[in-house]
C-alpha cells in the first residue's frame, strides 16, 4: 500500500508538471512576457522584471518557479526583444526554460496597435528518480536512473492595445514536449499546448483613483480548464492592491507599490480553495521590475500594460 500511495504521489506530480509545462504566477499582469512574446517591447523604454513563485508550501516537494526576463522596443518602437530565464521545479521534475522572443507592431486604427510576436524556446527537463524514496527503487512503477532532454519549442502571440484597453491570445509552445514520454509518465497522444487569451481595461473612478480589472483564460486539453479573474484599485498611481479568483482553485490578494518612477514591487498569496487546502498552506508569489526610461504623459496608461 505504501508503494502505491508514494506512486500515486510521484504520478501527481509528474501531471502538474505536464499541466504547467507553460508558468503559472498569479501576478499575470506583471508577467505576460511568459504568456505572450507579442508583449516584448511594448513598454516606453526597455524593462527587467523578476518573480518567484512558491506554490502549495506545506506539501513536500511543491513546485517552485522562479523568472528573470527582459524586453525593449527598438525601430522606433515598431519591434520588440525579450529574453526569460525559467527554473520550474515540481516533485522529482526541474526544468529550466530560455526563451527568445521578437514582436512588430502597427496601427490598426487611430487608437489601436496590434503586436505580433514570435518566441523561440529552449527546454532541459530532468527527473531524478534518486530523489524518490529509497525503499521505493525497483519498483516497477519508479525509475531508478536520472533522466534528462533538452527540447527546442516555437511560441506565436497577438498582443492589441489602446490608450485604456488590451487583449492578447497567444501559444507559447507549439511543439510537443517528448520529455514526460521519456520519463514515462505520458502517453503517446498527450498535448501538451496550452493557448492563453488575457484582458484588461484601466478606468478613472476618481482623480487619483483606478480601477484594474483583467482576465486569463488557460486551455490544455491534459488540464483542467482555467480561468483567472482580477481586479485592482490603484491609489495616485504608485499604491495597487486587487483580488484575483482562479476559479475552482484559489482566492489570491495582491498589492504593489511604486517605489520610483521606474521601480515597483508586490507580493501576493494565494488561499486555496481546492481539495489541496487540506495539505497546503497556501502560494506566495514575489515579483519586481524595473524601467530603464521614463513614460511622457500621452504614454503613461502603458504603466498598467
Amino acid at each position: 500500500m505504501k508503494k502505491i500511495l508514494y506512486t500515486a504521489f510521484l504520478l501527481f506530480f509528474g501531471l502538474v508538471a505536464i499541466a504547467q509545462n507553460d508558468v503559472q504566477f498569479t501576478h499575470h499582469l506583471f508577467n505576460r512576457l511568459a504568456y505572450n512574446p507579442a508583449y516584448a517591447g511594448s513598454l516606453c523604454a526597455p524593462a527587467l522584471n523578476g518573480v518567484y513563485r512558491n506554490q502549495w508550501m506545506g506539501l513536500d516537494k511543491a513546485p517552485e518557479t522562479g523568472r528573470i526576463e527582459f524586453h525593449t522596443p527598438f525601430g522606433n518602437g515598431r519591434s520588440g526583444f525579450g529574453v526569460g530565464l525559467t527554473s520550474d521545479r515540481a516533485g522529482i521534475f526541474k526544468n529550466t526554460y530560455v526563451d527568445l522572443n521578437y514582436s512588430y507592431r502597427f496601427k490598426v486604427s487611430e487608437e489601436g496597435t496590434l503586436a505580433l510576436g514570435i518566441k523561440g524556446q529552449f527546454d532541459r527537463g530532468r527527473a531524478d528518480w534518486q530523489d524518490t524514496n529509497p525503499g521505493d527503487l525497483g519498483d516497477q512503477f519508479i525509475g531508478t536512473n536520472e533522466r534528462t532532454s533538452t527540447e527546442f519549442n516555437i511560441g506565436l502571440g497577438l498582443y492589441y492595445t489602446q490608450n485604456d484597453f488590451y487583449l492578447g491570445l497567444s501559444a507559447p509552445q507549439l511543439r510537443k514536449s517528448s520529455f514526460f514520454e521519456q520519463v514515462g509518465i505520458s502517453g503517446d497522444e498527450g498535448d501538451f499546448r496550452s493557448y492563453y487569451l488575457m484582458g484588461g481595461i484601466v478606468l478613472d473612478l476618481k482623480k487619483d483613483i483606478k480601477l484594474v480589472p483583467g482576465f486569463l483564460v488557460s486551455y490544455n486539453s491534459n488540464a483542467p480548464f482555467e480561468v483567472d479573474l482580477n481586479a485592482n484599485l490603484v491609489f495616485m498611481e504608485k499604491l495597487w492592491v486587487g483580488l484575483n479568483y482562479r476559479v475552482g482553485d484559489s482566492l489570491d490578494g495582491m498589492i504593489q507599490y511604486q517605489l520610483t518612477d521606474r521601480l515597483r514591487a508586490g507580493i501576493s498569496y494565494d488561499f486555496t480553495t481546492s481539495m489541496l487546502r487540506t495539505v497546503s498552506s497556501g502560494t506566495a508569489e514575489v515579483t519586481a521590475s524595473y524601467l530603464f526610461g521614463s513614460c511622457n504623459q500621452e504614454a503613461s496608461n502603458l504603466r498598467f500594460f
